[in-house]
């Protein structure tokens, strides 16, 4: 249509002038107007399209330690934007009561799935169910501790750089933790320092709530067995769920939480075991010194879990400060404080600010692809 009333507007002062000769302006004018015909024309050549998502499940064989006989299976997921050879990949680390879904929630997904923003920004993800979760193998809850976890993940990120995931060699891995996924990570990267290339614990501190949590364990934790959705499934007591309806205050902060989020949490919520309860004293783990390469740790604003006992975390430069005393300086630890969330950053209605946050450090300290330039852990 443009073009057309672009043609009108000239031809009109030679049909007004009577002129049937063609002058050299309505000539040059009409070389003008072809030149532009085919430019006008020619549809619109679409833009280049978004590579699709791409996801395929694996299944490992791990041991629980060194030598241990008998081999259990973890499952994962993954996932890139086109293909995954020649990028980082994101080892992902669920919490106690979840499973590989929290970090790809299947409510509005483009918004609470930390996969889709992470293959969105470049890297490939391998979304795990940790051992005694999800699809993964079940051993008696009593064994599966953080050793045991973090001697499984070393198994999985070996696998990852051996190529034995969807025949792929993988030169950079980041593992990425959540609460007890984050536990997992420290004790993996305290006993394998150096073997990943930057570790980012969520929904963590080296200090621990100790009030709230004495006081909200019995009223949020109960034998799977005793659950409706469980019943019947761990008669040795040996997994533990949440009591239906506490998730809530337990993992959110309310004001900033959709209830549609809550419901669906509640719908696909999972086990811990007593050997990762028994755990939690890791949090004032020397091991921690032992990490070698960047870390990177993220917490809510108001994470009743983690927040409120030694540290403030309405004071960033606080958390800082604590962090950066369980760590060495090999370490480089940079903390990052999400405002207005809880424990449960992914499933906090500002869930893209802490994937801001995390991404941006993975950027900068690792790189998005194999031959990508990282700054070194010691720079300021």
């Amino acid at each position: 249509m443009e073009t057309k009333a672009h043609v009108n507007r000239l031809g009109r002062p030679a049909r007004r002038s009577g002129h049937t000769g063609h002058p050299l302006w309505l000539l040059a004018s009409v070389v003008a107007v072809l030149a532009m015909i085919p430019w006008a024309l020619v549809p619109a050549q679409p833009a280049a399209a978004e590579a699709p998502l791409e996801c395929s499940e694996h299944t490992l064989d791990v041991t629980l330690a060194p030598g241990a006989p008998g081999t259990f299976h973890v499952v994962g997921t993954l996932c890139s934007k086109g293909p995954a050879a020649g990028k980082t990949i994101q080892l992902l680390l669920h919490g106690a009561t979840y499973a590989r879904y929290y970090w790809d929630f299947p409510y509005q997904t483009e918004h609470y799935s930390y996969v889709r923003a992470a293959t969105k920004r470049g890297y490939a993800t391998f979304n795990l169910d940790r051992i005694g979760n999800g699809a993964s193998d079940r051993p008696a809850g009593n064994l599966v501790d953080f050793t045991v976890n973090g001697f499984v993940v070393h198994q999985v990120v070996q696998a990852l750089r051996a190529g034995q995931v969807a025949s792929t060699s993988f030169e950079k891995v980041i593992v990425v933790g959540h609460s007890m996924g984050s536990f997992t990570a420290l004790n993996y990267a305290g006993n394998f320092p150096g073997e990943a290339d930057g570790v980012i614990l969520t929904g963590f501190l080296n200090d621990m709530n100790w009030p709230f949590v004495q006081a909200a364990l019995p009223q949020v934790m109960y034998p799977a067995t005793f659950d409706p959705k469980f019943a019947g499934q761990f008669p040795d007591f040996d997994y533990i769920t949440s009591v239906p309806g506490t998730r809530g205050n337990a993992f959110y902060y309310l004001p900033n939480t959709d209830p549609g989020v809550l419901a669906v949490d509640e719908d696909l919520k999972q086990t811990v075991t007593v050997g990762e309860l028994n755990g939690l004293l890791i949090v004032y783990d020397p091991i921690s010194f032992q990490i070698i390469g960047p870390v990177q740790v993220v917490i809510g604003q108001y994470d009743s879990l983690f927040c409120g006992n030694l540290v403030n975390c309405s004071d960033k430069a606080a958390v800082q400060t604590y962090e950066e005393g369980w760590f060495s300086a090999s370490a480089c630890v940079e903390t990052a404080v999400i405002d207005e969330a809880g424990h449960d950053l992914n499933l906090q209605r500002n869930a893209h600010a802490a994937y801001g946050k995390m991404l941006a450090w993975a950027d900068r300290y690792v790189g998005r692809t194999a031959g990508a330039s990282s700054e070194p852990c010691d720079t300021p």
